[in-house]
């Protein structure tokens, strides 16, 4: 459950700015679940990153790649026999991906470069990281009929498989979409049993809740080119369709701690001499910030010093 914590009315303003992106966003996101084109999403949001890629073309592309695959296949397929195909097509070296695989991108094991993450730069480049990578193997897994959600662990994205006896599978698609037990994600990004409890990670995403983890790309972009109210409008609307995101939540509280940096720490570095006027809206900001990490922790979310977004106010610690 969410802390019952109500912010003052200047905090709900800053969220109500207008955004052509997020009513996009949202109007993709009620949509009933069983319409979202998950291939059309990623490239939708892809595209307000990146204004410049050609949405169409790389549709086609998809388009195309599904059916190299399907064209592989027995007439009497099963799941198996499609994840196996699908798996070849992307991993191993042959005439159908012209010898040039999708490899995991060692330039960029972090996937610190924003557009490394969109679709399009993925198909041109054939490399990858853990977002990218997933929701490629997820896009085409989906056209095949196969039975595949979108699931997370801390700062990860990765696969869930459904086999025809319907038991579920972890494929870890920066290394070949092999299978992966739980076990082994949790050693290698330990998660609270607090956020397992409430279910934070390793679950499969419903389509709805996968595109609000794509949308997160654009909560970077927002955070890369400083527009932090535009991160909080959109945020707040990704968390009503994924409450218990935590990465929307960090890029929230981050996104108020920049405007306090922005309006009060540059401009009075020291906090005695912001004027009498403005020290409400410093108030409110700083209790926000405080609020989403706070929200995060409560859900069974840690910090880590690796990344940079996890940005408090070190003033009202």
């Amino acid at each position: 459950m969410l802390l019952a914590i109500s912010l003052p009315a200047l905090a709900q303003r800053i969220a109500d700015v207008p955004d052509e992106n997020n009513r996009a966003l949202q109007a993709l996101l009620t949509l009933p679940d069983e319409q979202i084109d998950l291939a059309a999403a990623k490239l939708t949001i892809d595209h307000m990153v990146a204004p410049d890629i050609d949405v169409a073309a790389a549709r086609a592309q998809l388009d195309t790649m599904a059916k190299q695959i399907a064209s592989r296949l027995p007439a009497d397929a099963s799941s198996r026999d499609k994840l196996d195909a699908l798996r070849a097509y992307l991993y191993q070296s042959g005439p159908w991906n012209d010898h040039r695989p999708f490899q995991y991108d060692l330039d960029d094991p972090l996937g610190r470069k924003l557009r490394s993450k969109l679709l399009p730069t993925y198909l041109a480049t054939r490399k990858g990281n853990c977002v990218s990578m997933p929701f490629l193997f997820l896009v085409l897994g989906q056209k095949l009929g196969l039975d595949l959600s979108a699931s997370t662990a801390p700062h990860h994205v990765f696969v869930k498989y459904r086999d025809d006896q319907g038991r579920w599978y972890n494929l870890e698609t920066t290394s070949g979409a092999g299978f992966t037990r739980d076990a082994w994600l949790q050693q290698q990004m330990p998660m609270t049993p607090q956020a397992l409890t409430n279910g934070l990670y390793l679950q499969p995403l419903s389509k709805k809740e996968s595109v609000v983890v794509m949308a997160n790309t654009l909560l970077e972009h927002y955070q890369e080119t400083g527009q932090s109210e535009r991160i909080i409008a959109q945020g707040k609307v990704m968390l009503s369709y994924y409450p218990v995101d935590v990465a929307t939540m960090l890029h929230i509280g981050s996104a108020y701690y920049k405007l306090i940096e922005r309006d009060f720490v540059r401009p009075y570095p020291n906090p005695a001499d912001i004027p009498p006027e403005k020290r409400a809206r410093y108030l409110t900001l700083s209790q926000a910030n405080q609020y989403w990490f706070k929200q995060a922790e409560t859900l069974g979310w840690r910090p880590d010093p690796a990344y940079s977004q996890n940005a408090v106010n070190p003033d009202t610690k």
